[in-house]
């Protein structure tokens, strides 16, 4: 008796993009629900705005699965799917700050998940205010920069990996960086 196949979720991403070139859309949606979330915190970082965020994911998952056959190394989904999110928000962040020389307060971000009944609220609410103030920061923060600092501090990408998604050479991503991590330090001094 041949033992029953594994389900997609089970796959490594590697042999979930194969599938998904060869047609598979289930495989497809198994890669969506392994890195929808991901994509989404790396756009909500760039925007400050929930709704333009979903709007950037849901964009950026399409052209994905247009672009999914164009994609040679499929272990570096990961890296592909940030790269095409993140030029799609600092796009439209730039766009906003070529409208607006004013910086428009951050949707409150509260990322802080319950951690069920024993969850401290002092330390939940010191939390979420501790994103707040990093989202005010972010959100005066020039684009580039952002997304920079999104893509290295939150998604965890090394400097090649950001340089990749950015388009851009390994040390403007280190320099770009350096004057992210500044300015954020600089203006969450009152946490430290």
């Amino acid at each position: 008796m041949t033992p029953a196949p594994s389900p997609p979720g089970e796959y490594p991403d590697r042999t979930l993009v194969l599938r998904a070139q060869d047609g598979d859309p289930e495989a497809f949606d198994v890669l969506i629900d392994r890195h929808q979330g991901r994509l989404f915190r790396i756009a909500y970082l760039v925007l400050g705005d929930r709704q333009d965020s979903e709007d950037v994911v849901q964009e950026s998952l399409l052209t994905a699965w247009k672009r999914l056959h164009l994609l040679d190394d499929p272990d570096a989904v990961r890296s592909w799917l940030s790269q095409i999110c993140s030029r799609r928000a600092t796009d439209i962040a730039r766009r906003r700050a070529r409208r607006s020389t004013d910086a428009q307060p951050p949707e409150l971000l509260n990322v802080h998940r319950d951690e069920g009944p024993r969850a401290d609220p002092a330390r939940t609410t010191e939390v979420n205010a501790q994103m707040q103030a990093l989202a005010r920061v972010l959100g005066t923060m020039d684009p580039d920069l952002r997304s920079c600092w999104t893509l290295r501090e939150i998604d965890g990408m090394s400097y090649r990996e950001v340089a990749s998604a950015l388009d851009i050479t390994e040390s403007t991503a280190r320099g770009r960086l350096a004057r992210a991590r500044t300015h954020v330090i600089e203006y969450m001094k009152e946490w430290r």
